[in-house]
């Protein structure tokens, strides 16, 4: 008797047991089911993007980027590209162009993959902060369906934004797991994903102060340990941050820090910080370039006094708020950290501010806005909170779906920008480059004219109408915007080389072989100039010459078909024929008609 009551006992308690572990099968599969639908419409939001084509910076990062021609590894990690050294990045670019050559949709696809990759780790990083499924998910969801991510997703060169939030994530997971088993292998993964992440792009040098915050946010006391175990984090983010001021002076990216005075700085840095926040809680008026409000010299308007008002009033709050919870401290801090290097405190580039810095930062401002989802489902109204954010999901998934498309070409793009801002040089400088590749000249021309006209020592918007000019065998105009781009900026390679084909159609040989020479020792690696001067000199019968310049252009672009037909010609006439005839060949099969047809003649 005893034991049958024992067991009558017992069985209850196995019933529950396995009753807890089926509840928690099902809820695990109920947020997996929800995280993979989280996926699915973050997919569909950005899906447009796999019809766009290549915009604003791919034609140098992968267009005409003869470092990706090639998975070189000592080339790639000893070179700056753009002002940037991103040496994972350019590796990456180099993989996929191995895969995809120049067709822009495999590009597309990588970036759309590693931003899904990307909501995961940001559903998993969330998870592991505050310990809420709930949480984790709202997060995610808005980090995948935001508008102003559009820009990092949908420009092809800005993979190394991606990249680097990809790395920067895992490393601060395996620190997050790190602090929970603090076993070696944990913090070595964590600072081996963070010098890739730096290697990606330059901003993930913020992580080492995120971990600080981190440490404050889950209770870590400071202990010898815990600052020891930073050092590293810090040595390498400065190293590295040094090698990225090297290459952004190398580039001329760095304003002079003496264009606007430092309280004018701070002005502009609260107008980034807030109007940052303000775009994430309604992303309207996005724009691809965000020009400062005033030139050099210039009083900065009332309104930017405002914005310095209310970020102290921000941080105010902030503080506050530590009388209740430390939730609201982490999230501003999480993203002011990230935003940092970034609010043109030390000004980069040509604009007040741009989309895709608030990539990784947003995460901090979606972390709170999930937590406020959590609090209203829990504790006021369950429909109320489902409501909210039944309406941001559809808002932010139809205006990102929209913005895709903003990002199509170049013309849409610098539609879009120049519909907000009519007083950007850039935005027609680079719309009329799209004409001009589309044969609208006329248009182009008008373009690059107000280009000149809003900054008259714009030297690339010379040089760009000086092309048209030189297509249209308006030889005079052309070379007078030659000139000018070369006066105003004697290192711009490009001018000298057309300016070159100019002189040689105007039968100037010898000055014309001076410019190729030009462009060649400004830029090693111009495949362009070495055919064109190649061709001057296979002109003059200088065959042995032309022929090493034909070789070196088919070095940095190996498919170059019509190198190996003109090297083949000169071959041809130093009697070479079994070399002739190999280039011609190459040239045929690459799908070059004169070579072709002179295959039969030449080779019989």
């Amino acid at each position: 008797m005893k034991r049958e009551i024992q067991h009558k006992h017992r069985k209850p308690e196995g019933n529950k047991q396995t009753a807890k572990l089926k509840v928690a099968d099902n809820e695990q599969w109920k947020n997996y089911t929800a995280l993979a639908g989280i996926l699915l419409i973050s997919f569909i939001a950005y899906l447009p993007i796999l019809h766009n084509g290549f915009v604003w910076d791919d034609i140098h990062y992968i267009k005409n980027n003869p470092f990706i021609n090639a998975i070189n590894l000592k080339q790639i990690f000893s070179q700056y590209v753009m002002g940037n050294y991103h040496p994972v990045t350019i590796l990456t670019l180099a993989i996929e162009h191995r895969f995809f050559g120049l067709d822009e949709t495999g590009y597309h696809a990588v970036n759309l993959i590693f931003h899904l990759m990307n909501v995961i780790l940001v559903f998993y990083t969330v998870f592991l902060v505050s310990g809420k499924t709930r949480v984790a998910l709202v997060a995610s969801l808005l980090f995948g369906i935001h508008p102003m991510h559009v820009e990092s997703v949908a420009w092809a060169a800005e993979l190394k934004d991606l990249l680097y939030t990809f790395f920067f994530l895992l490393s601060y997971i395996f620190y997050l797991e790190y602090l929970k088993n603090p076993k070696t292998k944990f913090y070595v993964f964590a600072l081996l994903l963070f010098l890739i992440s730096l290697l990606s792009k330059a901003m993930a040098a913020s992580l080492p102060v995120i971990l600080m915050l981190t440490d404050y946010f889950k209770g870590r006391k400071l202990k010898t340990r815990a600052i020891l175990g930073k050092v590293p984090f810090f040595l390498i983010a400065i190293a590295l941050g040094i090698v990225a001021v090297l290459a952004q002076k190398s580039y001329g990216a760095i304003s002079d820090v003496t264009n606007f005075a430092f309280p004018q700085r701070i002005l502009f840095a609260s107008y980034g910080f807030i109007t940052y926040l303000l775009k994430l809680i309604l992303p309207l008026n996005l724009s691809a370039f965000y020009p400062y409000p005033i030139m050099m010299g210039e009083n900065v308007p009332a309104l930017y006094y405002v914005y310095t008002l209310l970020f102290i009033g921000l941080v105010a709050y902030a503080v506050y708020s530590l009388r209740y919870s430390k939730k609201i401290i982490f999230g501003l801090g999480f993203f002011a950290v990230t935003i940092f290097l970034v609010l043109q405190l030390l000004p980069v580039g040509n604009v007040i501010m741009a989309d895709r810095y608030s990539y990784i930062p947003s995460i901090g401002i979606f972390y709170l806005a999930a937590e406020g989802f959590v609090w209203l489902y829990a504790k006021k109204s369950k429909y109320a909170a489902i409501a909210v954010l039944s309406i941001f999901t559809v808002l932010f998934s139809v205006k990102t779906y929209a913005r895709c498309g903003v990002w199509k070409n170049e013309m849409t793009l610098w539609d879009n920008v120049i519909s907000q801002y009519q007083t950007v040089p850039i935005a027609y400088n680079n719309r009329g480059n799209f004409l001009k590749n589309e044969n609208r000249n006329a248009e182009a021309v008008n373009d690059f004219k107000k280009a000149i006209e809003l900054n008259p020592g714009f030297a690339e918007a010379y040089y760009n109408r000086g092309s048209v000019f030189k297509n249209e065998n308006r030889n005079a105009e052309a070379i007078n915007d030659f000139n000018k781009a070369i006066e105003l900026n004697p290192g711009l390679a490009e001018a000298y080389n057309n300016r070159g084909i100019v002189l040689k159609n105007m039968m100037r040989n010898v000055e014309a072989l001076n410019d190729y020479s030009s462009a060649i020792r400004l830029k090693p690696d111009f495949t362009l100039a070495y055919f064109n001067r190649g061709i001057l000199l296979y002109n003059e019968k200088r065959y042995n010459e032309a022929i090493s310049d034909y070789t070196k252009a088919i070095d940095l672009k190996t498919d170059l078909a019509a190198a190996y037909y003109m090297r083949g010609l000169a071959e041809f006439d130093l009697n070479n024929k079994d070399a002739c005839c190999t280039d011609l060949q190459k040239a045929a099969n690459l799908g070059y008609q004169m070579a072709a047809e002179a295959l039969p003649q030449m080779c019989k």
